[in-house]
């Protein structure tokens, strides 16, 4: 091994230095761009529209049901009027919009919450241990759900909670009304 090969070896290295730190910051800038796009798309999910279903949405030209601030645009058919509720959830205290059909059987409540305190994730909302076995999200942004998919309950903005609970015989709508909310 000749004294000239670590200075050739040292000089080739710092020539290519240069481009991998170009190349790193490409890289960098193209994942803050797709983290980017992530959150913008998951700011609006909740402002979505279901996608193709066959239950009802408040007929055109009529007022969609709000509670606090937050509009309902879809519901499974066969629901009667709303009824307003308190809610009330460990410490938190909202409003709430409650629809049963006529035999009582099947029924969806829409709760808002405009917590005091700081709730800022899913890890917040199961530390409130208000509802009965959940399953852990995947990620701190992801709603909490029951086991059962009666029951879910998410940070949808700062300061402010939702909740949808369904009877069993209606939770097969629970996610499409989580979709047809609006916050206004």
């Amino acid at each position: 091994m000749s004294q000239f090969e670590p200075r050739a070896l040292a000089e080739e290295t710092i020539s290519i230095a240069p481009q991998r730190s170009v190349a790193r910051a490409k890289a960098i800038f193209a994942i803050a761009v797709v983290l980017a796009a992530a959150a913008a798309g998951s700011a609006c999910a909740v402002d979505s529209q279901p996608a193709q279903t066959a239950a009802s949405t408040p007929v055109a030209g009529t007022p969609a049901p709000k509670v606090d601030g937050v509009e309902v645009r879809y519901l499974p058919d066969g629901l009667g009027q709303p009824k307003a509720v308190p809610a009330t959830a460990a410490d938190l205290h909202g409003k709430a919009l409650r629809w049963r059909d006529s035999e009582g059987g099947r029924m969806v409540q829409v709760s808002v919450y405009r917590p005091q305190q700081k709730i800022s994730d899913a890890l917040d909302i199961l530390a409130l241990n208000v509802m009965q076995q959940p399953v852990e999200p995947r990620k701190a942004t992801d709603p909490v759900v029951s086991e059962d998919r009666t029951d879910m309950m998410w940070v949808a903005d700062h300061g402010l909670v939702l909740r949808v609970t369904t009877s069993e015989s209606a939770k097969g709508a629970l996610d499409a009304i989580v979709q047809g909310l609006h916050v206004s």
